[in-house]
């Protein structure tokens, strides 16, 4: 794409605390407390994840940084995305509160003209059509830095682009596209930048043009993600302090806890009814719930699966509790790449053995307390979705160690219950191990995966013990959620011979979730499945899937939606287990926070407090 030879530029510049919750206020669901009796210098605190704390602020993130602790509880409320995703618990767009007014499409979906509502940053310029230009300049040149992207999706579908005024800005396309498709999963990747402050190439240097030619793009993005590494500056630096979103950064603490005050200036629809809000990190789940029968310290956190009996000393304590689904999917990461054990991943039998043998139902009976939902594919079953189709809900892998245990032996291997099944009919017959598979070659991996969260643990425990029973032997260790993030995605765009390629399995969040379909809303998956997709991290290469993915983005209706769905459940590219719902409990003195949102943003500008 070429974005500098057809675009006519108009004139002038125009700690201490975690936990597993994230929740979102409706634009007016504040109206339940009249503004006379809240207390609108009020302070309200937020529990953020066991372990996942804010490390990135520049809201252009690389996979290694594309996590909602940077984004949907960080940069977005600094930087508001062009389209805003989310009404009550419904993943659908949220015209109130996007920035700009839904797109207009043309030439049979070949063309999209934007308009920007009159928002203005916190310096007091206007938002601008050069701001949305100035993002998609540094992600034409810097897309592999970039989380959502897809090789072949956006931006490279985008041929160019015309400023056409003030607030108006134009995309052409390389083809028609499903308008849906188009607004849910490439528009929504866009969030203006302020141009006039952050087109430069140093602190001290003039601010200019610099993203409008290739070379000056990749300069500009190189010192925004430099200045984004310096953790200890992000409250005083320049640089973050010009935001459109109705906060601004006013303290952060390396160790994740950070607090925002009201931005002044801000052109939503809903002004901050509080004054500061302050975001606690935590290192366990145990921690974050000690802080709220204890100190009282969180006015928006979570209650642990495991001291769910501890519900009625909360609400005793002042508190309301509030069940949340989210729009997710939970697995466990297979490297396909992997020198040692890829060969046996990219067995279709093995996988699917591997995942006959987790009693999804049971763990969500036993160890979620009900607080769960299964993942038997690539489409969230919860919340409620025309997405998912009846083959998913069905459920195509359903616990049957009988039958995984005859698949393996079907295939050539001598399986020892309690032991270590091993390969004894190596080759490429269908009755064989398969390809690149050796004789006496061990049915053994290792699987890292996140600490903090006892459930998670529970879960991951009971999985490895089922495998256990069919002779497959899986060895698993804890880290850190943000180490076995980096571990997972260290194979992206390496050689398999690569050190970030050892891995074998990871699940960075058991007992919580794996995937949230943001800021890909419809979930076609490409990022995640496709091959190439920069969230990809096991490398999962089937050009089937890729068909019917790509198919997803030119096609409209659900019949589509359904072929790419149902192949991919039945193809097992990760293996499903299930996503924890949400316990989130409030204050009684704050109000706004519920409808909960599925999509893990929050807008504590609709928080009020009372008393």
């Amino acid at each position: 794409m070429n974005l500098w030879v057809t675009v006519r530029r108009v004139g002038g510049s125009v700690g201490l605390l975690a936990g597993a919750v994230v929740v979102v206020a409706s634009a007016g669901s504040a109206a339940a407390v009249p503004r006379s009796s809240a207390a609108t210098g009020a302070t309200v605190t937020y529990a953020l994840s066991p372990g996942a704390n804010p490390t990135y602020i520049f809201p252009m993130e690389a996979s290694a940084n594309y996590t909602v602790a940077n984004s949907e509880t960080f940069s977005y409320l600094l930087w508001r995305p062009l389209y805003w995703f989310g009404q009550g618990s419904a993943p659908i767009l949220n015209p109130q509160l996007s920035l700009a007014y839904p797109p207009v499409y043309g030439d049979g979906g070949r063309t999209v003209s934007v308009e920007l509502k009159p928002y203005v940053w916190s310096d007091g310029r206007p938002l601008t059509a050069e701001d949305v230009l100035f993002w998609m300049q540094l992600l034409d040149q810097e897309k592999a830095n970039w989380g959502a992207y897809v090789p072949g999706g956006f931006p490279d579908n985008v041929t160019r682009m015309a400023v056409t005024g003030p607030r108006t800005i134009v995309f052409h396309l390389n083809r028609g596209y499903s308008q849906r498709w188009f607004t849910y999963n490439e528009l929504s990747q866009v969030t203006p930048l302020p141009q006039h402050a952050w087109d430069r190439t140093s602190m001290h240097g003039p601010v200019g043009n610099d993203a409008a030619t290739p070379a000056g793009a990749r300069a500009v993005y190189a010192f925004l993600n430099r200045q984004s590494t310096e953790l200890t500056t992000y409250a005083s630096n320049p640089l973050w302090r010009v935001v459109d979103g109705p906060w601004v950064l006013h303290t952060f603490s390396t160790l994740g806890r950070c607090s925002f005050v009201r931005n002044p200036r801000y052109s939503g629809p809903q002004r901050p009814g509080v004054s500061t809000l302050v975001e606690l990190p935590f290192t366990s789940d145990a921690a974050e719930f000690d802080s709220l029968i204890y100190g009282h310290s969180i006015d928006v956190g979570y209650l642990p699966i495991t001291d769910l009996r501890q519900a009625p000393r909360l609400r005793a304590a002042g508190y309301r509790i509030v069940k949340a689904d989210y729009w997710t999917i939970s697995f466990i990461a297979l490297n396909f790449r992997n020198p040692a054990v890829g060969p046996v991943l990219r067995q279709l039998y093995v996988r699917q053995a591997l995942q006959d043998l987790i009693n999804q139902p049971a763990y969500i009976q036993h160890i979620l307390a009900g607080y769960g939902y299964p993942t038997y594919g690539p489409v969230p079953l919860d919340p409620p979705n025309p997405y998912v189709s009846s083959l998913e809900k069905d459920n195509p892998y359903p616990f049957r160690p009988a039958a995984a245990i005859a698949l393996l032996r079907a295939h050539g291997w001598n399986v020892r219950p309690d032991g270590v099944d091993t390969c004894q009919r190596p080759g490429s017959a269908t009755n064989d191990c398969g390809a690149g598979l050796r004789r006496g070659q061990p049915l053994q991996f290792t699987l890292v995966y996140s600490s903090g969260v006892t459930s998670g643990s529970q879960m991951v425990q009971a999985i490895e013990s089922s495998w256990s029973r069919a002779g497959i032997q899986v060895s698993i260790r804890q880290a850190p959620s943000n180490t076995v993030f980096s571990i997972a995605t260290g194979c992206i765009g390496q050689s398999a011979s690569s050190s970030g390629c050892r891995w074998q399995m990871t699940d960075d969040a058991p007992g919580a979730y794996s995937w949230l379909y943001s800021v890909d809303y419809l979930p076609t998956g490409g990022e995640l499945f496709g091959t190439g997709g920069i969230s990809n991290e096991g490398a999962y290469n089937n050009a089937t899937n890729n068909a019917n993915i790509a198919a997803t983005h030119t096609e409209d209706g659900l019949a589509v939606l359904d072929r790419y769905e149902n192949y991919l459940a039945r193809q097992l590219p990760v293996l499903g287990i299930p996503s924890t719902a949400g316990i989130i409990v409030i204050a009684n003195r704050v109000h706004g926070v519920t409808p909960i949102s599925s999509l893990n943003d929050i807008t504590p500008e609709s928080w009020t407090v009372t008393g």
